[in-house]
């Protein structure tokens, strides 16, 4: 019943959707746009995505007003216990002073 009428229905469906309107979707405006629209759409959506990852940062980036403390906590320990391990590392002469200068900097707050 269906069957029978599937590639007359396909194939109406790609013609639709080869039409001038539904060629360059989403955001076209028909055949002969210039470089000015398609510019100014990408610079559109990345204002938007730009805004929304500083939304982002602000909400949960450091002392970010939702960000939970604990983090932050879990974080510090975690850099006082790898700095120690670097002095210890150091004074057992693991490694050079220019190696624990570099692992000391990267350790910074």
């Amino acid at each position: 019943m269906l069957l029978h009428t599937l590639p007359q229905i396909l194939g109406d469906f790609f013609d639709f959707m080869d039409s001038p309107q539904w060629r360059a979707w989403p955001f076209n405006t028909g055949f002969g746009e210039s470089f000015a629209p398609a510019i100014a759409r990408m610079v559109f959506v990345s204002l938007i995505f730009g805004a929304i990852i500083l939304f982002l940062r602000v909400l949960f980036g450091p002392n970010g007003y939702l960000r939970d403390e604990e983090m932050d906590r879990e974080a510090e320990e975690m850099i006082k216990k790898e700095r120690a391990e670097v002095e210890e590392e150091f004074a057992n002469g693991d490694i050079t002073e220019v190696e624990y200068k570099m692992k000391m900097r990267s350790l910074k707050d």
